[in-house]
């Protein structure tokens, strides 16, 4: 089977970041960050390149295809990595929601424009019924199988390239001949608004640029999240320690150059505008012209329909995963006759509904979100390539070692990772607009990061005890390959032999 070389690295990169953030997030990063919303974009694009490469590198030390359970469950054991697991499929789940109700949002005000239902925050509404049939909608293109997926992912990265392609182009076009800057406006009071700088969104500890900078940069980053993916599929690369290391910075650096280019036109054409409107697609609210901002609209509306479709693919197959490898219960992956994991499906429609729902379709927050739950693995992953570079045991010690990319970059991801954690406004999460307590998202909260892993770790170490105890089966088991479903011999951790 022939590998991917460093083109084809290249291109599979930027066709996992490239996609709707850019469209969505322009209005929170200028409201935050004003005249430095661009280097928001460049500092996210910086933590995506650091944090993409630690991935990779992981993958140099773990010989499957790159997840963030994989890499923590060889550096740490079952203990860890059954943690990293669930929340990574609960974080798929979330992602997967925030896109559906940006995308029925989207669709909304496009085909109703004179109607209020795209900013409507009630449970109980023609955007909750709508969110809920397109979520019905995905599940029955599933059952066409992986052509269709297929179809929509390449119509999706046409969408997405044609409609920042002409935005940028029409839009420098204009201010060139038009002699347009609107630039300056994007420091006014009317459209720039830094909030004090509170850890945790709570604790107050000063004012000012930075702290605006810093949540700037937080939503940003919603733009740049896929740049975990890259390193999925290591095996299926030609020389991955080399060609990921060269493929991932300038996957990045194309991506946060076009990014950076499209926001700098935004802002050129109108800031004021991009922030005050409410309209999902942010980007296109500066442009004049009906038409040019229909066509980047419906841009957007298409490319954001080939990553639901995609996401609805992709995001059960954790669940499933999780199933094929012991750590969940085995019916997780029954497939009906179709070929479709029905239960694990239907878990990962019922997370995808409820935080939208909870959040009250709040887009902003929605965003915020998505980043911040993906935060357990950026702190985790660092910290288990570190480990996994000092084991010289086994395959390992045959991996040529760097101390920039095991050591200094992990280091950097755990700190950076950290200070944007901190500096997130949780508040968000758990009050609702009005300033009353949001106990539904606080008890989805729970139940998605507490009590599922909780039960997870109960039905595997339930497992564990019911396994044989001759000497031979205290020293061996039998697992399943997270990634591939091939069952193999494997070497008990201590912590597998707990019970």
């Amino acid at each position: 089977m022939s590998k991917l070389g460093f083109r084809s690295v290249v291109m599979l990169g930027i066709n996992s970041i490239l996609g709707a953030g850019i469209f969505l997030t322009p209005g929170a990063v200028i409201r935050l960050a004003g005249p430095l919303a661009p280097l928001a974009y460049i500092l996210a694009g910086i933590f995506a390149g650091v944090m993409a490469i630690v991935f990779a590198t992981a993958a140099r030390y773990v010989k499957t295809n790159g997840a963030s359970y994989a890499y923590t469950t060889a550096a740490f054991g079952q203990r860890i990595g059954i943690y990293v697991g669930v929340t990574h499929a609960i974080v798929a789940s979330i992602a997967w929601g925030v896109l559906a109700s940006l995308f029925v949002s989207t669709l909304l005000a496009v085909a109703f424009p004179h109607r209020t239902w795209a900013q409507d925050t009630e449970i109980f509404s023609v955007k909750t019924l709508t969110l809920i049939i397109f979520v019905a909608v995905l599940l029955a293109i599933n059952l066409f199988g992986n052509r269709v997926v297929k179809w929509a992912n390449g119509t999706s990265t046409v969408a997405k390239v044609f409609a920042l392609s002409a935005f940028v182009i029409g839009g420098l076009w204009i201010v060139a001949t038009r002699h347009v800057n609107n630039y300056g406006a994007s420091a006014s009071t009317a459209v720039y608004h830094p909030p004090p700088y509170a850890l945790f969104g709570g604790i107050e500890v000063g004012h000012g640029v930075v702290a605006g900078l810093v949540l700037a940069t937080i939503s940003a980053l919603y733009a740049f999240t896929g740049f975990e993916s890259i390193a999925n599929a290591a095996e299926e690369m030609d020389e991955p320690d080399r060609t990921l290391p060269r493929a991932i910075p300038l996957t990045i650096l194309a991506v946060g150059t076009v990014y950076v280019l499209a926001v700098i036109v935004a802002m050129l054409l109108g800031s004021d505008k991009v922030v005050a409107s409410n309209d999902t697609v942010r980007l296109a609210a500066a442009i004049r012209s009906d038409m040019f901002r229909t066509i980047v609209g419906l841009g957007a509306l298409v490319s954001m329909f080939g990553i639901n479709v995609a996401a609805s693919f992709g995001a059960p197959r954790l669940w499933t995963a999780l199933s094929d490898a012991g750590t969940l219960p085995a019916r997780l992956s029954r497939k009906n006759r179709f070929g479709v994991p029905m239960i694990a499906f239907g878990i990962t429609a019922v997370l995808a509904l409820a935080f939208p729902l909870a959040l009250r379709f709040d887009s902003a927050n929605l965003t915020g979100l998505a980043v911040i739950a993906r935060f357990i693995q950026f702190i985790i992953v660092p910290i288990a390539l570190i480990a996994l570079a000092r084991d010289r045991t086994g395959d390992r010690a045959a991996v040529k070692q760097n101390p920039y990319t095991d050591k200094v970059l992990p280091i950097a991801a755990v700190v950076i990772s950290i200070a944007l954690t901190v500096s997130f406004d949780f508040r968000t999460i758990f009050v609702t607009q009005h300033g009353s307590a949001n106990y539904f998202s606080a008890t989805l909260i729970v139940v998605t990061f507490v009590v599922v892993p909780v039960i997870a770790y109960l039905h595997y170490y339930r497992t564990i005890r019911r396994q044989p105890t001759s000497r031979y089966d205290q020293g061996h088991h039998r697992v399943r390959s997270p990634m591939d479903g091939e069952t193999r011999l494997g070497k008990k951790s201590d912590d597998q032999l707990v019970g």
